[in-house]
């Protein structure tokens, strides 16, 4: 091989080798914004719902769910988040009965079931805010992949989350995650389809 040759490969090694590199960092350095789920997703849960109640996964057994996660003090994407999915349901017409929304809190200390109850009147009547001790949200909340932690900011903290929408079958059973931006027009017509097939 010729010098010239030789340096060339030299220099082709050292790039595929830093390339590599920092793809491993960036994989370590996932921002809790971004879903973490490797295994089943779903689950159970002990949570309490907007009127104090104790609530848990099979409370809501028998009803297709759509569950967001988020919290009140949130700026932009809980509130976008939420306003999809009740126009999606209102696209659903008759088969939005079929179908629980849920929004389970990351913000456990600020989110009482107080606080929520006044923030969930925002939207449908059907919709349903969880908080819950601290240990209780970190399980569901890995249970469906999500990630998040406090950052803090001038007036206090915020929280940095994932953002998505999740359907759940009556008996608990994952079946499809949304964008939390999806459109809700799309968002009912693939709900529906998949309340058809699952004999909704």
């Amino acid at each position: 091989m010729t010098r010239i040759g030789a340096t060339l490969l030299c220099a082709a090694m050292l790039a595929t080798s830093t390339a590599a590199i920092h793809a491993q960092d960036s994989t370590a350095r996932k921002a809790p914004s971004e879903f973490a789920q490797s295994g089943p997703i779903g689950g159970t849960f002990i949570l309490v719902d907007q009127n104090g109640k104790t609530v848990t996964d099979e409370t809501y057994q028998g009803s297709f769910l759509l569950i967001a996660f988020g919290y009140t003090n949130c700026p932009d994407i809980c509130p976008t988040t939420l306003f999809n999915m009740e126009r999606a349901l209102d696209f659903l017409g008759a088969d939005a009965a079929k179908v629980r929304p849920l929004f389970i809190s990351v913000d456990p200390e600020r989110d009482t079931p107080a606080h929520l109850k006044e923030y969930m009147s925002s939207f449908g009547p059907t919709f349903v805010g969880l908080t819950g001790p601290a240990a209780h949200i970190a399980s569901v909340a890995a249970k469906y992949g999500i990630k998040y932690e406090k950052v803090a900011n001038s007036t206090g903290y915020s929280v940095d989350h994932t953002a998505a929408i999740f359907l759940m079958g009556p008996d608990g059973a994952f079946i499809e995650r949304f964008p939390h931006d999806l459109d809700p027009a799309e968002l009912a017509a693939r709900v529906r389809r998949h309340l058809h097939a699952n004999g909704g």
